[in-house]
């Protein structure tokens, strides 16, 4: 490999790492499942019929329904409430990431570095570096698009003996349906219970596997790239 095209090669590697590194922490920040888990946001609705609290990933940790709903509302009332309810506390746990209180990690992209691109330098890396970041590219595209069809699913869940069904999109939680013999008598405790329990499956189910949509190679790129030190002195920048 010329001296020249060492440069240009060079040249392009650090501004392709750099774009990459900017899609996969975008695309890191919603897979990411390690957040703080004291984190807490609760949200309520205008009437205060519901209380729903979430976590750092918004995973649903509380539900609180006061005991005179029914002299406000009716069934489909306090579905509503507990819709708006959730979607303030999500609305909260959103605003705290863009205000830096509750950074997202890009822990599904830590590994650890492979021994080839640990030993290699200069030339040698530039060329092993650069069909792996063509490769990583077009895997995240195709990554982010089976993400977005994965959260455009909808799924609905029941409780065992049908006290209530929601249906969900990507594990948000977009309508609440009440049997109307059940809550008729039911307590707002248990129907804070059941209503909390069908989010937090929703939340789950939706993640299982999601770490998978990731290309292994992305791993090994962000972990060279995180060091920028390093990687400068490996390309041959810096001594």
């Amino acid at each position: 490999m010329s001296r020249h095209m060492s440069e240009d090669d060079s040249a392009r590697l650090l501004a392709d790492l750099e774009e990459l590194r900017a899609q996969a922490d975008a695309l890191s920040t919603r897979l990411s499942a390690n957040h703080d888990p004291r984190s807490r946001f609760a949200g309520e609705d205008r009437d205060g019929l519901a209380r729903v609290t979430v976590d750092g990933h918004g995973r649903t940790t509380d539900v609180v329904v006061v005991r005179h709903w029914r002299q406000v509302t009716d069934p489909a009332g306090l579905a509503r409430a507990l819709l708006d309810a959730t979607g303030e506390a999500q609305a909260r746990r959103l605003e705290s990431w863009a205000m830096g209180g509750a950074p997202a990690t890009t822990a599904l992209l830590d590994r650890a570095l492979a021994p080839g691109l640990a030993d290699a330098s200069g030339p040698d890396l530039i060329r092993d570096l650069l069909p792996l970041v063509d490769q990583s590219e077009r895997q995240l595209d195709e990554a982010s698009r089976r993400l977005a069809d994965h959260f455009a699913e909808k799924a609905q869940l029941s409780t065992p003996d049908g006290e209530l069904t929601i249906t969900s999109r990507g594990g948000q939680v977009a309508e609440i349906e009440f049997h109307d013999r059940w809550i008729a008598s039911a307590s707002a405790e248990d129907v804070a219970y059941h209503v909390c329990r069908l989010m937090q499956d929703a939340h789950d189910r939706a993640w299982v596997g999601i770490g998978d949509l990731l290309p292994r190679e992305l791993g090994d790129l962000m972990s060279f790239a995180a060091d920028p030190a390093r990687m400068l002195r490996q390309l041959g920048f810096r001594t």
